[in-house]
């Protein structure tokens, strides 16, 4: 679920504008890859653009010959509505534009405290039908999209965050200011047909991996035989192992969220796996 706007040019000048002109001092921009995480300071036809100091959900931005177009995603914080409608006044007076168009919807400056409050209440109740979903066992668990990653969500989580706003904010900011590489499995298909997935981590780099190996979203429908993880030292594959002897002969720094742990291994500790388990691939 989302909020869209779009921001067309009350003047003559109908040109593109380019990310400079619409990223202020305090945020930061990037793109969505493959995996879902972000790709900081590059553009594409959708770029994402959030907060510097409140890191949940961001926005996208796509910019038009003569018009900007917003998505927010629905739930987020207080923070993030608060000032998705204060960047919606920046760029509406950056365009020359006394309105802009909310879901189909013309909408004037002066309605933007009702469109807050419309856009929280929305949030609560989303919040609301997640916990409602999984009590009901539809999901076991639930994803946020956030700008950096995708945020796993539990029933725990929901009855802590309780549809608060601000307590989602720092759920998600605190999770995604931890300085990690979130790991994305490579998917490869051996000669006889069969398909392996591999995660990889690099020494000294504190890595997000998950507890349960699977395949995320479009690609529920490939079957893979077999999970690894690779090692990378001195700048280069070192080998890999099974996933399952990873995960029973390495100690995790700590939980990233309910389906996610944090490790971060050194040359050391990854010889001493391979030693054991080390397979070929």
């Amino acid at each position: 679920m989302a909020i869209d706007v779009t921001i067309k040019s009350g003047g003559l000048l109908k040109k593109k504008l380019a990310i400079k002109d619409v990223i202020l001092e305090n945020m930061r921009y990037g793109i969505i890859d493959s995996a879902y995480r972000l790709d900081e300071n590059k553009t594409g036809e959708y770029t994402i653009v959030f907060l510097k100091d409140h890191i949940c959900r961001g926005y996208e931005i796509s910019l038009k010959k003569g018009s900007i177009e917003l998505r927010m995603p629905i739930p987020t914080s207080s923070i993030e509505i608060s000032f998705f409608y204060d960047y919606i006044k920046t760029l509406c007076k950056k365009m020359n534009a006394k309105e802009f168009i909310k879901d189909g919807v013309n909408k004037s400056l002066g309605e933007i405290e009702s469109c807050i409050k419309d856009d929280t209440l929305l949030s609560q109740r989303t919040l609301s039908i997640m916990k409602q979903d999984i009590d009901e066992g539809k999901y076991e668990y639930m994803y946020l999209f956030g700008v950096m990653n995708p945020i796993s969500i539990s029933k725990k989580d929901l009855v802590e965050i309780n549809e608060n706003l601000d307590v989602l904010g720092n759920f998600m900011n605190n999770i995604q200011m931890q300085d990690v590489y979130y790991s994305s499995p490579n998917i490869y298909k051996r000669k006889d047909g069969t398909t392996f997935g591999i995660y990889v981590i690099t020494e000294d780099v504190t890595s997000v991996l998950p507890y349960r190996t699977k395949l995320f979203m479009t690609d529920q429908d490939i079957e893979i035989k077999d999970w690894y993880i690779g090692f990378v030292f001195d700048n280069q594959m070192a080998g890999a192992c099974s996933y399952t002897n990873f995960l029973n002969n390495i100690k995790k720094d700590k939980d990233y969220d309910v389906e996610h742990f944090i490790v971060t291994l050194n040359k050391k500790q990854m010889q001493e796996v391979l030693e054991k388990y080390k397979e070929k691939i």
